[in-house]
């Protein structure tokens, strides 16, 4: 990062200090299309994986940030060697968080309503835009079937997001990739619940062929306090 970037995104005690998300996993019923959605500057991992995540950022650091709620669709990559995760779509409710996401190479666009719901151990996420219901995650706690190997190395890990994300500069056309990396600057606590998450996509995203007709898939809900910022570090 140079010295613009450090001074906006490296704050001594992280920019994000709480957040409470839901994340899930699962493998793309199209892989074609997954090829397709995935730009050609980063490879396709040996196993590919799509991830959705949802989250409500509750304490963000400094002013004029402030608390906001985003999702996005993650497409597993590879790129000089290392695994990651591009962010294929990202809406957010903040015009801050879009500038500096952006900024970034994250794709955000701000939408109308991300929300969030709590009745009876049921966490719900709800994203309309443009008056369409866009995306809706629905968590039940508990897991009532076994796991695959990959399944259960991803619920192991306690963190929410799993991995780095390799995000093109200007967003989704480059020329420059760039790896952005959750780093901690205080020690984190997680609190994950391990539960299956119910997908609901509109029909008419780009994206939604990835999406399984049988969309119930191992996932957590996840509430997160400590002090974290994201660093961009430049591919060749």
């Amino acid at each position: 990062m140079n010295a613009f970037e450090r001074l906006i995104f490296e704050q001594p005690r992280g920019m994000y200090r709480e957040f409470q998300g839901l994340t899930t996993h699962f493998e793309p019923k199209d892989l074609s299309l997954y090829r397709k959605l995935l730009p050609d500057r980063f490879s396709m991992p040996d196993h590919p994986l799509v991830g959705f995540f949802a989250a409500d950022y509750l304490r963000v650091y400094p002013w004029p940030m402030i608390p906001y709620r985003e999702w996005a669709v993650l497409l597993k990559n590879e790129i000089q060697g290392e695994t990651g995760w591009y962010a294929l779509t990202l809406p957010v409710t903040s015009w801050v968080s879009y500038i500096g996401g952006r900024y970034l190479g994250f794709p955000k666009y701000i939408t109308s309503e991300i929300s969030f719901e709590t009745k009876d151990d049921v966490w719900t996420v709800i994203s309309i835009h443009r008056g369409i219901t866009r995306l809706t995650l629905k968590f039940h706690r508990g897991i009532p079937r076994s796991l695959a190997p990959w399944e259960k190395l991803l619920m192991d890990d306690p963190s929410f997001f799993k991995g780095n994300t390799h995000q093109l500069v200007p967003p989704e056309k480059g020329p420059r990739a760039q790896k952005i990396i959750f780093k901690n600057e205080i020690e984190p606590s997680w609190s994950p619940l391990p539960g299956m998450i119910t997908v609901q996509v509109d029909r008419s995203e780009s994206w939604a062929g990835l999406v399984p007709d049988e969309a119930v898939f191992p996932g957590s809900y996840n509430y997160f306090r400590g002090g974290a910022n994201l660093i961009a570090e430049q591919f060749s």
